[in-house]
């Protein structure tokens, strides 16, 4: 997997998540728990995010998120993962309140941090999303989320995530057959729960 994520994200209404998941193959469903740490001081999707993500079945990971920047409406984040289990104890298993940044993690990973100015990270909240991975025969798969932000809104979005942006094109034109509320967003889930906290 490149480490450069690609991603198109679209909002669409409740009613029109029904057509979605009905016009195609639900693959799996994943119940996801996650959990964002950042430095106070540098509040915002512009600064990147860190994520440690839970969910049943799986093992958990955390992961750094750093925007590179935007084609049209697909953008483009620097993704580094890595299994929760080999970030040391200030993460697993579960996050402290505050993480140093040399212990956020692989080795590696606190030149990301000190080149976003991070200093250490606090532990924010959490969030829960519900994915649905819909698969469409002879096109391709999208990722159909329900996320409940902190303050009990629920959002519904679409995300194509991958690297061929031929690909993000027709399956943007069959979402948009399907669900007509269909809307690209460059807003991630990441701003979302900072609003939700009323932070943002």
């Amino acid at each position: 997997m490149s480490p450069i994520e690609r991603e198109t994200k679209l909002v669409v209404s409740g009613k029109d998540v029904e057509r979605l998941l009905a016009s195609g193959e639900v693959l799996e469903t994943r119940d996801q728990l996650n959990v964002y740490l950042l430095d106070p001081g540098k509040l915002g999707e512009g600064f990147g995010y860190f994520r440690v993500r839970f969910e049943a079945g799986r093992e958990a990971m955390a992961t750094l998120k750093i925007p590179v920047g935007w084609d049209g409406d697909m953008r483009e984040m620097l993704e580094i993962e890595c299994p929760l289990s080999e970030c040391g104890p200030a993460l697993f298993p579960r996050p402290r309140r505050w993480v140093p940044i040399d212990t956020a993690g692989p080795e590696g990973w606190v030149g990301h941090f000190q080149g976003l100015g991070i200093k250490r990270l606090r532990r924010l909240g959490c969030m829960r999303n519900l994915r649905r991975v819909l698969h469409w025969e002879g096109i391709g798969s999208v990722e159909v989320d329900r996320t409940t932000l902190p303050n009990g809104m629920v959002h519904y979005e679409v995300e194509i995530d991958d690297p061929r942006q031929e690909l993000h094109q027709e399956l943007v034109k069959k979402i948009r057959e399907v669900a007509p509320s269909a809307a690209f967003t460059k807003v991630g889930k990441f701003s979302r729960f900072l609003s939700g906290l009323e932070l943002a």
